[in-house]
């Protein structure tokens, strides 16, 4: 692979491989050595890849390989979630701005307990977790990158959604006491 394919390489992937090592590390310089330290093994290595999967599901691969050794090294896990929760439609008037500050504590309320709750997911249910709603990756691509059963990543996610309403069930009721 020569420079020019590989800055090419570098600046389609590099963004989502940031977003996704972001949300699993939760740390702007930590992500960012992640993808660094990912573009340098694919630059030492594409010459090994043998086209059995696509380029971007071997680049997944690393990240979450890279930010697994994160892990182990640190000791803790931690996901950000940047997803905006609640939409509105477009249809819809915009609040009126008495009741804006209100509503924009409730979103933020709910990113907080969002974040809450996909703590306490396992590893597993958080990478599935994210890689399927955050990186909207197909359970064909989730399970090359986390080397599992498609059956597994399917079931998987359903249990990590499961357990998120559940979870989030329980916060609002707290909340309501």
């Amino acid at each position: 692979m020569d420079s020019k394919e590989f800055e090419q390489l570098y600046k389609r992937y590099a963004p989502m491989l940031y977003r996704t090592a972001y949300r699993m590390v939760k740390n702007d310089a930590d992500a960012l050595d992640i993808v660094q330290d990912a573009f340098i093994r694919i630059f030492n290595s594409f010459t090994k890849f043998r086209n059995e999967a696509n380029v971007q599901t071997w680049m997944y691969r690393i990240v979450m390989n890279l930010c697994y050794d994160y892990f182990r090294k640190r000791k803790k896990v931690l996901f950000v979630s940047e997803r905006d929760i609640s939409d509105y439609d477009n249809n819809q008037q915009l609040p009126s701005d008495d009741n804006v500050e209100k509503i924009a504590d409730l979103e933020n309320q709910r990113k907080q307990n969002l974040q809450i709750a996909l703590d306490k997911l396992t590893l597993r249910q958080r990478t599935v977790f994210n890689l399927r709603i955050y990186d909207e990756l197909s359970y064909e691509d989730i399970s090359k990158i986390m080397n599992i059963k498609i059956g597994t990543a399917k079931a998987t996610f359903f249990q990590a959604v499961e357990k998120l309403k559940i979870i989030m069930k329980e916060m609002e009721k707290n909340e309501l006491r």
